[in-house]
């Protein structure tokens, strides 16, 4: 029985080092084969980093006042001072960008692996739960795409991953420390893109059902630890207390006004009113807006609530719709990116139904974090890479439900027809509102 056991971990563990190196050779050969040239949000994150090097601070235009800089409106800071990191050691370098990103895409996946292992270690096939989890993550092409550009998304997937483990191994083990570390780590993952500080409640929850209230009045210091430095200094530089930056301002009035889509795509009067007055004026008034367009159209902001709940879940939201590659190659990518969202939702889905009917305290959580994790977005905008952050979460529940495929194959395809269903039926309502644009974007991007 020991030996069997033995070699079943000699089995394991070569398994999870062919999916991380795999995964790492993916992101490493995608990222020198087309070597991408920065643009748009890249462009302005690696024009960030370049000044912080040089010492002229946290800014992307030099040539204007900071009240006027809209680098307070991109994501971060922690990712513009991670390039700049990079930069500082290895010079101006996208290759050694390219090359973290890539260890840090394959360190998510084996984040995810050891998260597994906790999640359902009271089950005897954890490990080729934790297996197919890994596998999901490492190998999903939106993931490996994302990892070859200056995007925030590769550096926040793995923060939210090692929150997500050390959250748990606190669980497991109660320690003084791991709850220090997931603090912290929390507050960079919020420095990085700040979606997910909503997930505090179920971090709350967690502490009052333990009745641990002093760990949530040291959770909120730590917390208010990481973000002070940020924002005092955007205090002192805007005399504004933007804690976040701008930008989560900009698109609550973006996101929601008469006649919008709940996409990135701001009104006419938004776009000039941000072209013609300060980075302050336009958080104040971005508030305002989406105060009074909440308060005076109630109906069409439930519409566009609803619409984006649509969009985020649609499987005719593929990545791959990008500048640097058309053609052939373009619609291949697009198409396994399709083919693997598609299978990743259906699949998470089935395992969430399942999942939620064992007794099982980690999945509870984990599915409670899931649930949270795109409520902000629902109110605000919906763009495709803005749901990577839930990918973690349904690999993990992905893998659950494909764990189970041997022991009853023909009940395993009966209790998938239900989640097949609804995420087809979103796909479909997502193209027949949107017909259009679809069309336009695929015969603009094809032909």
């Amino acid at each position: 029985m020991l030996e069997n056991n033995l070699k079943k971990n000699i089995i394991y563990n070569k398994w999870i080092l062919f999916i991380l190196l795999i995964s790492f050779g993916l992101s490493f050969f995608y990222s020198f084969y087309y070597q991408i040239k920065p643009q748009v949000d890249a462009r302005a994150y690696d024009i960030i980093a370049q000044n912080i090097v040089n010492g002229n601070g946290y800014r992307e235009n030099l040539d204007v006042h900071i009240k006027n800089d809209i680098a307070i409106v991109r994501a971060g800071p922690i990712y513009e001072f991670f390039l700049a990191g990079i930069y500082k050691i290895f010079g101006h370098s996208y290759p050694a960008v390219w090359i973290l990103q890539a260890v840090l895409h394959a360190a998510s996946a084996y984040l995810i692996y050891l998260i597994c292992l906790l999640v359902f270690a009271d089950l005897e096939n954890k490990k080729k739960i934790a297996l197919w989890g890994a596998a999901i993550l490492g190998f999903y092409p939106d993931l490996i795409e994302i990892s070859a550009m200056l995007m925030t998304e590769t550096l926040y997937i793995f923060l939210i991953c090692l929150f997500l483990y050390l959250f748990f191994l606190h669980m497991h083990n109660n320690k003084k420390i791991t709850f220090i570390i997931f603090s912290v780590v929390f507050g960079l993952a919020v420095l990085t893109r700040p979606p997910v500080f909503f997930l505090i409640p179920v971090i709350f929850l967690y502490f009052f059902k333990k009745r641990q209230f002093i760990q949530i009045l040291f959770f909120g210091i730590i917390l208010i630890g990481v973000l002070a430095p940020w924002a005092i200094r955007n205090y002192y530089a805007y005399d504004k207390l933007m804690p976040f930056g701008a930008g989560g301002a900009y698109n609550f009035w973006i996101g929601n006004y008469s006649g919008g889509g709940g996409e990135q795509e701001p009104s006419p009067e938004a776009g000039s009113f941000f072209k013609n007055n300060s980075v302050v004026d336009s958080y104040e008034e971005s508030t305002s807006q989406f105060k009074s367009f909440v308060l005076n159209y109630p109906g069409e902001f439930t519409k566009l609530t609803l619409l984006r709940v649509n969009k985020y879940f649609s499987i005719l939201r593929p990545m791959g719709f990008w500048f640097y590659t058309s053609g052939w190659r373009q619609a291949l990518f697009v198409l396994g990116s399709f083919i693997f969202s598609l299978a990743v939702f259906i699949l998470s889905f089935g395992g969430i139904l399942r999942s939620y009917k064992l007794n099982n305290i980690y999945i509870k959580y984990l599915l409670a974090f899931t649930i949270f994790t795109p409520l902000i977005l629902f109110i605000t905008v919906v763009e495709t890479r803005y749901r990577f952050q839930i990918y973690p979460f349904l690999a993990i529940f992905a893998a659950h439900y494909i764990s189970l495929f041997e022991l009853d194959k023909k009940l395993w395809f009966k209790n998938l027809l239900v989640p097949s269903i609804v995420i087809l039926l979103i796909g479909l309502v997502d193209g027949l509102l949107n017909f259009n644009s679809f069309k336009d974007k695929i015969f603009s991007h094809f032909d």
